[in-house]
C-alpha cells in the first residue's frame, strides 16, 4: 500500500543501535524501527552482521511476526531461530509528546482515532480521511513521529507551519493531531495534517506540462518565506513542490527542514532548526529547475549541499531538456533560465544587507525548546533527559503509553467493510 510496496530495505527499516543481544551474551544485536508497521525489533546474531544483513534476515521474517514479539534470533542463512515477547527484551523508546496547550489557543485540533489510513506517503507520513463536517470527507496528509529523535524536529516544524500565513504558492497548516494514553490521561500532540493535494510531486509527474508561470510562482513563495517571515525552507527540490490540479498553482510543502534566517539554532536540541547557508533556497531553487528540465539529479546526488554551488549550474552554457518533459508551448528553456537568472542577481543584492530572521517585517517566532518529560530521582529515568522513556520501564512500573503499531503493507487493502484508523487498530 504505497511508498513501502515498493521501498527498498533502509528506507523501510532504521538500525538505531547495535552492541551485545540484551541478557544473552552470545549475541550481537540490531535494534531497528520498522517504519511500515510502526515498531521497533531488536535483532540477534551468532556473530557481528551489517546492517544489509540484518535488513535482509528482518525482511524475510518481519511481516509474519505477532504484534507482542519484541526480540528474534536469526541464524546465519536467515532461519528464525527463536522470538521473545518478554518486556525485558524491549528497547522501544516512547518520545515526549507536548499538549495542545504547549501550541498557540485556538487550534484546530482532531483526534487520531478519527482519521482513517489511505495510503502510506512515506517514512511517519500517511494520506488519511476524516469528516471535516457531518457528511463531508476531507483528504488530508498527516505527519507524525514515533521516535524519540524527531521530538525537536516535529516541534519546530509545527510550530513553524502553523504561523506561515495561507499563502497561494505554500500547504497550509491543517489541524493538530491529538490522542492520549487512555482514559482520564490528558492529550498529547502526536502530530499535525495539511490538505491533501492530489496529482503528485513535480518529480512524480514528469509529463505534466511545467510552465512559466509555475517557476515565478517557486520564486514568489521563496520570497515571501525568506523575506517577510524571515523562514528558509532549505529543501527546496522537485519532490517537495506540488501544482494544485484545481486552480494550476505551484505549491511548496515540507517544512521539517527548514529554519530562522540566521538563527543558530535550538541549542538544547543539537541546533534543531539552525540556519545553514548550504541549504539557502536560492541556491537550491537554481538546481531544482535545472533538474526538472533536464531530468539531471547528478549534481544533487554526488554532492553534499555544502559541496553545491549555485555556478555549477548558472554557468553551464547549455540545459538540454529532457524529451519527456513538457515545458510551456512556445517558451524556450533560455526564457525559464533568464527568470530564474534575473532572480538570482536581485536576491543577491537584498540578501547582502537581510542576514537575520527578525529583520524580516513579519517575521515569526517561536519558543526554542519542546518540553519534555519531569526529570525524575531514578536514575534510569534520569539519563533520558527528558526527552523519551523505555516502554519496558513504562509497562514494569504500570504507566500508560501511546501505542502506534499497525498492519503490514503486505495486508493491505483491508477486505470490503474494514477500516485502518491512523492508530493503527481496524475497525467495522
Amino acid at each position: 500500500m504505497g511508498y513501502f510496496d515498493k521501498y527498498h530495505l533502509d528506507s523501510r527499516f532504521k538500525s538505531i543501535r547495535t552492541g551485545y543481544h540484551p541478557g544473552d551474551p552470545r549475541y550481537h544485536y540490531h535494534v531497528v524501527v520498522d517504519w511500515d508497521q510502526r515498531r521497533t525489533i531488536t535483532v540477534g546474531t551468532s556473530e557481528e552482521k551489517d546492517e544489509d544483513f540484518v535488513f535482509e534476515a528482518l525482511n524475510e521474517h518481519i511481516d509474519d511476526l505477532p504484534e507482542d514479539v519484541v526480540c528474534i534470533i536469526i541464524s546465519d542463512d536467515f532461519e528464525l531461530l527463536s522470538s521473545f515477547t518478554d518486556s525485558a527484551k524491549d528497547r522501544t523508546l516512547i518520545p515526549y509528546y507536548p499538549e495542545p496547550l504547549d501550541f498557540p489557543s485556538q487550534l484546530p485540533t482532531i483526534r487520531r482515532s478519527q482519521l482513517t489510513e489511505i495510503d502510506r506517503l512515506g517514512v511517519q507520513t500517511d494520506r488519511v480521511i476524516y469528516e471535516s463536517v457531518p457528511g463531508k470527507t476531507k483528504h488530508a496528509v498527516f505527519k507524525y513521529y514515533i521516535n524519540e529523535g524527531n521530538t525537536a524536529m516535529v516541534w519546530h516544524e509545527i510550530n513553524c507551519t502553523l504561523r506561515i500565513p495561507v499563502h497561494p504558492n505554500i500547504v497550509p497548516f491543517d489541524r493538530l493531531v491529538v490522542d492520549s494514553a487512555g482514559p482520564g490521561f490528558p492529550d498529547k500532540v502526536v502530530g499535525f495534517t495539511t490538505p491533501f493535494i492530489p496529482g503528485g510531486t513535480i518529480k512524480d509527474d514528469i509529463n505534466r506540462v511545467f510552465k512559466l508561470k509555475h517557476l515565478r510562482h517557486l520564486l514568489t513563495a521563496i520570497d515571501y518565506l525568506n523575506l517577510r517571515l524571515g523562514i528558509v525552507h532549505g529543501d527546496i527540490c522537485s519532490w517537495n513542490l506540488l501544482i494544485n490540479p484545481e486552480t494550476d498553482e505551484l505549491k511548496i510543502f515540507d517544512f521539517n527542514l527548514a529554519s530562522k534566517l540566521g538563527w543558530e539554532g535550538d541549542r538544547k536540541n543539537h541546533g534543531t532548526f539552525g540556519y545553514e547557508e548550504e541549504r539557502n533556497d536560492v541556491k537550491l531553487a537554481a538546481f531544482t529547475l535545472y533538474e526538472i528540465i533536464t531530468q539531471d539529479l547528478s549534481f544533487r546526488e554526488e554532492h553534499y549541499p555544502e559541496d553545491l554551488d549555485i555556478s555549477m549550474v548558472l554557468q553551464k552554457e547549455e540545459w538540454v531538456r529532457h524529451p519527456d518533459v513538457r515545458l510551456e508551448e512556445g517558451i524556450e528553456v533560455s526564457e525559464y533560465r533568464r527568470v530564474l537568472e534575473d532572480w538570482v542577481e536581485t536576491r543577491k543584492l537584498v540578501d547582502a544587507q537581510m542576514k537575520d530572521y527578525k529583520q524580516a517585517p513579519d517575521f515569526i517566532d517561536w519558543p526554542s525548546s519542546p518540553p519534555r518529560f519531569p526529570i525524575l530521582d531514578d536514575e534510569e529515568w534520569a539519563s533520558f533527559g527528558g526527552r523519551y522513556r523505555m516502554r519496558q520501564m513504562l509497562i514494569k512500573r504500570g504507566e500508560p503509553f501511546i501505542k502506534w503499531v499497525r498492519p503490514p503493507s503486505v495486508d493491505l487493502p483491508l477486505p470490503e467493510g474494514q477500516r485502518l484508523l491512523a492508530t493503527g487498530e481496524v475497525v467495522g
